[in-house]
């Protein structure tokens, strides 16, 4: 039934319009939005709170029909006396079964006209002297301030209609432009179907509500800076879990853990320190880096601290993540996370094909949100990621990479140290080591600052390189046969072809070796040069040629004498490696 059809009409009316069937339903709806606080049996008046205020603490009593609407925050603070104070007299007793004192505040609690009470209001009502009385009294009763605004938001959801309106009202705000709504009682989108199914009696007159809270959907982010207007926002974001705790001692374990899996390399320690503690210190901060930490050592301690100890810090904001995550449709795993831990991410087919994705997950500044049965939506990235593996190559790292801190732990963990960490994590190790981090100096330390060059990153480089890349690196080092100087690009291409066979290496063909040896040295088409001959060619002048240039033509030579004494001195040094080749 429609709120304007009943408007106006009292239960009568309504029995005898629509039937007691309909009372029944409006009635039981409600009492559903009243909060029923219990009469103290010592007392004939009204019941409050319990004397001890170290023991659980009651809320104020509310009558069977609750008084009219007032709103939850209005205090009396007129100092004129009220017409009961004037009609006679409270006395200390009357005032202690009358009135309970807000816990933590200064404020009292009329359990006769259901009302608070401003300290200047409550003197004026019951006199100067019954009020310091009343203060200093022990035996005081006492009310929890969240009780008394829970007494009071009940009493206002009960004058906005039946049914449980009055907590639909309260509890969810209508996302412009979708088919949801946020609910601030589970912290998440909420489809409207899946409300009209919770509440179907109250939904339609939550809908048409004029009070019914309404944000355009994108108003709903996960802002952890705070920067977001909370008057036309809904922040996501609320509080890291753990209270900070000043005692280093219960984290050394923890911390010897970390410059363990470091392999006690302090430039390393430091910058992953670093690395850990900027976005607590400054919360949301993205790193435009990562951590990737891998080796067969079975056991090293990667999971007990990434996992074990960091989520801790981070709580429902951090998640463990592997392969199903990474390649399903739906994303919403990334939707208001600060920390991921990624573990074994992808199988041998998809290193290479996922390699775009890892960069955005660490660079991106927003990330797109897929739900199954939600509209999808935009979302700022604040997720810094950690990657761990048992593989050799878990994943190609790019030759200028500076995303990456690489970091192989050759030892497995002690076990002395495995149950010391353990022990912290039940004692508040996790808490400390938070202290730890929010107080480490991060002087000369940013979101960009690049990460140090490790042997294991070195390693990783050259692992998933092509073949030509190595070549060009064996190349440049003076590890070939070749000197590292202007040639022309078909007698490198010889050199490669023998270097590749002798390797074991996937050799490319000539048109994309060039190519891809232009990414690193100058090339030059149609040059022109006086073949010397060698490499299975005769002696010719006037001839041309395409070039890796490495130098500048020297003072007094002309170009085409310079690239013909190159070309000369390159297959002097390499003999007859093109007719070996051939």
């Amino acid at each position: 039934m429609s709120k304007s059809k009943v408007e106006g009409f009292d239960f009568n009316d309504i029995h005898c319009r629509y039937g007691l069937g309909e009372v029944r339903r409006q009635w039981e709806a409600f009492m559903e939005n009243v909060v029923v606080f219990p009469r103290s049996p010592s007392i004939e008046a009204p019941a409050s709170i319990v004397n001890d205020s170290s023991g659980p603490v009651d809320a104020p009593p509310i009558d069977d029909v609750p008084p009219e609407y007032s709103e939850p925050n209005e205090l009396i603070d007129s100092p004129v006396p009220s017409i009961t104070a004037e009609a006679r007299e409270i006395t200390l007793e009357d005032a202690k079964k009358r009135f309970a004192l807000i816990s933590g505040t200064t404020k009292v609690w009329d359990e006769h006209q259901h009302r608070e009470f401003k300290s200047s209001a409550f003197k004026a009502e019951v006199g100067p002297e019954v009020f310091k009385a009343f203060m200093a009294a022990a035996d005081k009763r006492k009310v929890l301030e969240s009780d008394v605004h829970k007494f009071l938001s009940a009493r206002q959801a009960a004058s906005k209609g039946a049914g449980g309106v009055g907590d639909l009202l309260k509890r969810f705000t209508l996302l412009e432009g979708t088919e949801e709504a946020w609910d601030s009682l589970h912290w998440e989108r909420m489809p409207l179907k899946v409300i009209k199914h919770i509440s179907p009696d109250a939904y339609d007159i939550w809908y048409r509500h004029p009070d019914r809270k309404m944000v355009p959907h994108r108003n709903v982010v996960f802002d952890p800076t705070r920067r977001a207007d909370p008057k036309t926002h809904i922040n996501t974001f609320q509080k890291l879990p753990l209270n900070p705790e000043k005692n280093w001692e219960k984290c050394a374990n923890i911390r010897a853990l970390l410059n363990h899996l470091c392999n006690e390399d302090e430039a390393v320690w430091r910058w992953m320190v670093s690395w850990l503690a900027y976005p607590l210190q400054y919360v949301g901060s993205k790193m435009d880096t990562a951590l990737l930490v891998h080796s067969d050592v079975h056991g090293s301690g990667k999971s007990l601290f990434f996992d074990g100890v960091m989520r801790k810090i981070y709580g429902d904001y951090s998640a463990t993540l592997g392969q199903h995550q990474i390649e399903s449709a739906y994303t919403d795993w990334k939707s208001s996370l600060l920390w991921g831990v990624f573990e074994e991410i992808f199988s041998r087919d998809k290193k290479y094909s996922q390699t775009g994705n890892i960069k955005q997950m660490i660079t991106g500044a927003t990330t797109r949100i897929e739900k199954k049965f939600v509209s999808g939506w935009e979302e700022a990235n604040y997720m810094n990621s950690v990657f761990l593996s048992n593989e050799v190559l878990p994943f190609p790292v790019e030759p200028m990479d500076r995303r990456f801190l690489v970091v192989w732990p050759l030892k497995t963990l002690p076990l002395d140290l495995q149950k010391g960490v353990g022990k912290e994590l039940e004692n508040g190790g996790a808490a400390a080591f938070y202290q730890f981090l929010l107080e480490w100096n991060l002087s000369g330390f940013d979101t960009r600052t690049k990460p140090p060059m490790t042997n294991a990153k070195e390693r990783l480089i050259s692992f998933g390189l092509p073949s030509w890349e190595v070549f060009f690196r064996a190349w440049k080092a003076g590890e070939t046969a070749a000197p590292f100087h202007t040639c022309l690009t078909a007698d490198l291409y010889s050199v490669y072809r023998k270097w590749c066979r002798a390797g074991g290496f996937h050799q490319m063909d000539m048109n994309r070796f060039s190519e891809a040896m232009a990414a690193r040295v100058q090339k030059r088409n149609r040059v022109e040069y006086d073949n010397p001959g060698g490499f299975n060619t005769k002696p010719k002048k006037g001839v041309q040629g395409t070039f890796f240039l490495l130098h500048s033509v020297p003072a007094g030579k002309t170009q085409k004498e310079w690239l013909s004494d190159c070309v000369k001195a390159f297959r002097d040094e390499v003999g007859a490696l093109h007719e070996e080749a051939a």
